[in-house]
């Protein structure tokens, strides 16, 4: 878009002209505003002509860390302001990885972006309730260049989130869970082939012609079955992370050690060797994350990818 238009989206949103009677809030946690360089009350000129405000919003005391509220004006039509809300959120997340500190999306609904009617009055409303930080100008410069991003694969999007979520854990196995669960939705599961199906296909008539079986229990067994078609998740990320990282061996056995060890506290609440040190495991599978996160979106991040 050039300048003149610019200057014409930007004149239409801020005389509140109705052709432009849209926008989207996009509400996200981190633990310390020095994390995003204290921003408050500061406004972003957007590359489609859009115009952003991030201010400081309502949060519970036991909530913990600090909540903001972003809001982006102004769009003609509702689906355009929930897709760049959409980017927006998207834009956070990726400035979060890239600057290595954790974020949480607040939903309001099935999306991360509430979309509203500029002109539209909310009412009245009421609400009660040493760290290594970034400078404004970096903050700034992160969010707005990943702004300049098309609308990502949805998948890779929420592996992000929570990815992004996991930091705002205080409790370690919960963020070591969280972090290792990322990887899945990157997970694309293939059929296993023709000969795979048929024996599937032979199991499940065997498995009608059973008798004394519970008809829940059956549609579940058969539910289970179906599910052998394909290759597991964890078959998946084994067979992704030679794609990821050729000819690393090391980053394929890491992938599935960690995947296990999720699997034994999930499974079973507690890991079989108490010697771990689960912070490192956090920090190991953290940094093949951002790796991924890194070539998926053809940029190199701030704080530096070592795997």
């Amino acid at each position: 878009m050039q300048a003149k238009s610019f200057d014409r989206e930007r004149a239409l949103i801020t005389k509140r002209d109705n052709k432009r009677p849209y926008g989207a809030k996009v509400t996200f946690q981190i633990l310390h505003s020095e994390s995003i360089g204290g921003l408050e009350n500061v406004t972003l000129f957007l590359e489609s002509g859009a115009i952003a405000t991030v201010r400081p919003a309502a949060s519970a005391s036991w909530e913990g860390g600090r909540r903001y509220q972003a809001t982006i004006e102004g769009y003609g039509t509702a689906t355009s302001a929930e897709q760049e809300g959409l980017r927006f959120a998207q834009a956070m997340l990726i400035a979060a990885i890239s600057l290595n500190f954790g974020l949480r999306l607040n939903y309001h609904a099935q999306e991360p972006a509430v979309v509203f009617e500029r002109f539209r009055s909310d009412g009245a409303t009421m609400s009660a309730e040493g760290v290594v930080g970034w400078t404004q100008s970096t903050v700034l410069s992160e969010i707005l260049d990943s702004c300049k991003y098309a609308v990502l694969d949805r998948t890779l999007i929420l592996s992000m989130e929570l990815y992004c979520a996991a930091f705002l854990e205080l409790n370690e196995r919960a963020r070591f869970v969280t972090v290792v669960s990322a990887l899945e939705p990157l997970a694309k599961q293939q059929d296993l082939g023709q000969e795979v199906s048929k024996f599937v296909d032979g199991a499940i008539l065997s498995l009608k012609a059973a008798t004394g079986i519970d008809e829940s229990l059956h549609n579940s067994l058969r539910g289970r079955l179906n599910q052998l078609r394909q290759e597991s998740v964890r078959q998946a990320l084994l067979r992704l992370s030679t794609v990821w990282f050729p000819e690393r061996s090391d980053v394929r056995q890491l992938i599935d050690h960690a995947y296990a060890l999720r699997s034994q506290l999930l499974h079973e609440g507690a890991l079989h060797n108490s010697d771990i040190d689960i912070g490192a495991e956090t920090g190991r599978i953290s940094n093949v994350l951002r790796s991924i996160y890194e070539k998926a979106t053809g940029r190199s991040f701030r704080f530096p990818v070592n795997v």
